[in-house]
């Protein structure tokens, strides 16, 4: 196996602590190399699936055509602690309730309206509130 491999040769088999580090590696993408800083070891992480590049733009807290744009989006709105439970809401939100074909808006909770400005909303709100 190539990753493997590489992390045998590069990192004396350690698992890098770094988006760079983790990149080189074969087979690791940003999203995998996110995962891993997150939730492994604790390292806030933003991951953008296709459920967070989904929930993301519906909730308005990001726009793009690509995930690198929305991460980098999410990035500055959300605040840096809680970017890898942040993440892991959104993946979760969008396969239960926001999902891709049918969402069901009725039975989520009233701050997932979308595209609906109400006071104290929105991302400015998020970063005031420490959310």
């Amino acid at each position: 196996n190539g990753m493997a491999r590489a992390l045998m040769e590069r990192h004396g088999g350690e698992v890098p602590r770094t988006l760079e580090e983790l990149v080189e590696l074969p087979g690791v993408g940003r999203k995998t190399a996110n995962v891993v800083l997150g939730n492994a070891f604790g390292i806030p992480a933003l991951v953008v699936d296709t459920h967070v590049f989904r929930v993301s733009q519906r909730l308005g807290l990001a726009r793009g055509d690509d995930a690198d744009k929305i991460h980098d989006q999410l990035c500055q709105v959300l605040p840096r602690p809680r970017w890898t439970h942040a993440s892991h809401l959104l993946i979760l939100h969008g396969r239960r309730v926001c999902t891709a074909r049918k969402p069901a808006c009725p039975q989520a909770p009233a701050w997932c309206v979308p595209r609906v400005p109400r006071l104290g909303s929105g991302p400015a709100a998020l970063r005031r509130r420490g959310a």
